[in-house]
């Protein structure tokens, strides 16, 4: 299935480089010589796939890491030395990979995707209304994902919904930023609405990693609840509930190679073995287990890895539902820390209760004497690449939303609109949190200690408030997604508390200028109608 996708996103690259490599150096606008495409009804289905071929690099870099690990406090500072400035919040914007890549990679696929919706609304006369409407609205939907990025990442940024005629042109080139507000009402929403009136509900297998009706309702309501129009984003949740989407029953399988067309999944960006992405290195443990092969489900060729923080390692519950540091489960001893907890900590982490197959189709538990991580205790099992018997690394797709994402969502919505509805609330936080119980009860000897009820293993959370309701919803958001593109950190952000969590501070004390990413320097430069944000300088 991720072969057959890819070998066409190979091919429908064309559309998204040769062409364009003139003046995307200075300005990612694009270009297609329409005299030798858009002339057959196969190029629709051609340019709407070109379209997803910059997902499969979302930030131009392996940099995404550093921010979602340094600017939430999920990860410690003692781990991938690159990754120091964003702990710290020192980093460079002139010279940062972070700033300029998420900016660069985003605006380089809004270029694709304008110019090939462009192309393919001129091809009535080759295809039907339906046919050719179905391809614009992948084409959309793949342009209100990326300017949602954009508004996540640096707030009011320039809106570009055609493609430039003249990139020689600056009064046609450069633009002022536009407000996030209007962006959302302007463009976002309303590619969203057209993606979930003309997708389809499902394409052939093949083709698992193409946006869906679903996909399109999926994410309407997460940029409903971004702008606290909650009513709204609970309607776009009950619809993606219409679709065959359910949970896996294993908490930790989800990010698994062999599980890449789960009905969890609602969108996710393919990779395959040739696929140039760094975004799975640097988590794991240790690789090279001598004859017995190798084990790691990381990539360490620089030999640095990502560490969990030790706040992030101590938020996962004990079994019981209470604070692990308060709970009488708790033990003092690290390599013990494992035992008695929410089983998305043995998801999360590698323990002892691991069993992992090697290289060498060797099967063993993972054992504490491999660990890497010794700073705070746990090395990271999550993500990352699978290795199967004696071949080389095969990348695990990178997975943008799941249904337990939808959820949580919903529950926010439910909690936080004018009349709070907590009851609801708590069914939707309990889609999420019901999935970890019933997996720690099917597993009893590996999660439970004995004389310890059924009843009590991980119960529900009491909501009858917005602060209880909210509470719930981060703990259960923060250990569903970690290392997950940058959940948490859009989460912090919509929730108004980076600034409580980033353990970053400039001169003692937070910086305003922190909440969103300066304007990179190079873009600066050539659009001078750009201002760049307050406190940031130019």
């Amino acid at each position: 299935m991720k072969r057959n996708i890819v070998g066409i996103l190979a091919l429908a690259g064309l559309l998204t480089s040769s062409c364009m490599d003139g003046f995307l150096e200075r300005n990612p606008f694009g270009s297609i010589d329409e005299t030798t495409f858009f002339t057959e009804p196969e190029h629709a289905d051609l340019a709407a796939i070109a379209c997803y071929s910059k997902l499969q690099k979302l930030n131009a870099h392996w940099g995404d890491a550093q921010l979602e690990l340094g600017m939430t406090g999920d990860f410690s500072a003692t781990g991938f030395k690159d990754a120091s400035t964003f702990y710290l919040g020192t980093f460079n914007p002139n010279e940062s990979n972070v700033v300029l890549g998420i900016w660069k990679r985003a605006y380089e696929g809004i270029a694709v995707c304008n110019k090939n919706i462009e192309g393919v609304t001129g091809m009535s006369d080759l295809l039907d209304e339906e046919t050719r409407d179905k391809y614009l609205g992948e084409m959309r939907f793949i342009r209100a994902f990326w300017y949602f990025r954009l508004i996540q990442f640096y707030g009011d940024v320039p809106l570009r919904s055609v493609s430039v005629q003249d990139p020689t042109n600056d009064d046609e080139v450069q633009l002022a930023a536009t407000s996030k507000e209007t962006i959302l009402k302007d463009l976002i929403i309303p590619d969203l609405q057209f993606a979930s009136e003309h997708l389809p509900d499902s394409w052939p297998e093949a083709y698992m990693h193409r946006a869906t009706r679903g996909t399109a309702f999926a994410y309407l309501c997460e940029v409903y609840l971004y702008m606290k129009d909650y009513d709204n984003a609970i309607k776009a949740g009950q619809e993606v509930e219409k679709y065959d989407y359910a949970l896996e029953d294993d908490p930790g399988c989800v990010l698994r190679i062999d599980k890449e067309d789960s009905k969890e999944i609602i969108f996710s960006v393919g990779i395959a073995n040739g696929i140039s992405t760094y975004r799975e290195f640097y988590f794991g443990t240790i690789e090279d287990l001598g004859e017995d092969g190798r084990i790691m489900r990381g990539d360490s060729y620089s030999n640095d890895y990502f560490y969990p923080s030790e706040d992030f390692v101590n938020c996962f519950q004990a079994i019981d539902g209470t604070e692990y540091a308060t709970s009488s489960y708790y033990t003092d001893e690290r390599n013990e820390q494992y035992k008695n907890r929410d089983p998305r900590f043995d998801a999360t982490f590698f323990t002892p209760m691991d069993e992992v197959t090697t290289t060498k189709n060797v099967t063993m538990n993972w054992k504490q004497e491999w660990l890497v991580n010794k700073q705070t205790g746990f090395d990271i099992q999550k993500r990352g690449v699978y290795y199967g018997e004696d071949t080389w690394n095969m990348r695990a797709d990178m997975h943008m939303m799941r249904l337990p994402r939808v959820y949580l969502h919903m529950a926010e919505a439910y909690a936080l609109k004018n009349n709070p509805d907590y009851e609801k609330c708590s069914q939707y936080v309990e889609k999420v949190r019901n999935r970890a119980r019933q997996f720690a009860l099917a597993h009893k000897d590996k999660y439970v200690p004995v004389g310890l009820t059924d009843d009590k293993v991980l119960p529900p959370f009491v909501i009858n408030s917005v602060e209880t309701a909210m509470k719930a919803i981060d703990y259960e958001s923060r250990v569903e997604f970690f290392t997950e593109d940058c959940i948490r950190y859009y989460d912090l952000k919509r929730w108004g508390t980076l600034k409580d969590v980033w353990p970053v501070k400039i001169g003692g004390v937070w910086s305003d200028k922190l909440y969103d990413l300066p304007y990179p320097s190079s873009e600066l430069s050539s659009n001078h109608k750009l201002q760049q944000h307050e406190g940031w300088g130019n």
